[in-house]
C-alpha cells in the first residue's frame, strides 16, 4: 500500500503543479519491470483504494510489465527471458552461443510512464 501512496502522491503532485482538477484524470500509465517484485494486480488495487481517498473520480491504471532482458557477456546476443526460474530445465545460458555470462539489462524497470487527464 505504501508503494500506491507513493505514487498517489507523485500524480497529485504534477497535478497541482499544472494546476488541474483531481476530477480530471483519467489514465496512469506505469512500468515495473519483472524483477521489481511488483504484482501489477496487488498495485492497481492499493492504487484505486489510495485515488478514492485522494479524491480522484474514476481512473484507469494501465500496468504494463516489462520482461526481464539479458545480454550474453561472451557474445553480446540480447533475449528476452521467458521462463520463470520455478521451471523445470531453467537456464540463462545463451541461446546463441551457449556461454552462461548474463548481464541483466531490463526487468528492473519502475515509472510513471504518463497520466492523461480531460481538458
Amino acid at each position: 500500500m505504501g508503494l500506491a501512496a507513493n505514487i498517489i502522491d507523485m500524480v497529485v503532485g504534477e497535478l497541482d503543479r499544472r494546476g488541474i482538477a483531481r476530477g480530471k484524470l483519467r489514465v496512469v500509465k506505469i512500468t515495473v519491470g519483472k524483477l521489481t517484485q511488483i504484482v501489477p494486480d496487488s498495485l492497481r488495487f492499493g492504487l484505486g483504494i489510495k485515488a478514492e481517498t485522494a479524491g480522484f473520480g474514476s481512473v484507469d491504471f494501465v500496468i504494463n510489465e516489462a520482461p526481464l532482458k539479458l545480454k550474453c557477456g561472451a557474445c553480446g546476443f540480447e533475449s528476452l527471458l521467458s521462463r520463470s526460474p520455478a521451471c523445470e530445465g531453467f537456464t540463462m545460458a545463451c541461446p546463441s552461443c551457449g556461454a552462461n555470462e548474463p548481464k541483466i539489462i531490463g526487468g528492473r524497470e519502475f515509472s510513471i510512464d504518463s497520466i492523461e487527464f480531460d481538458d
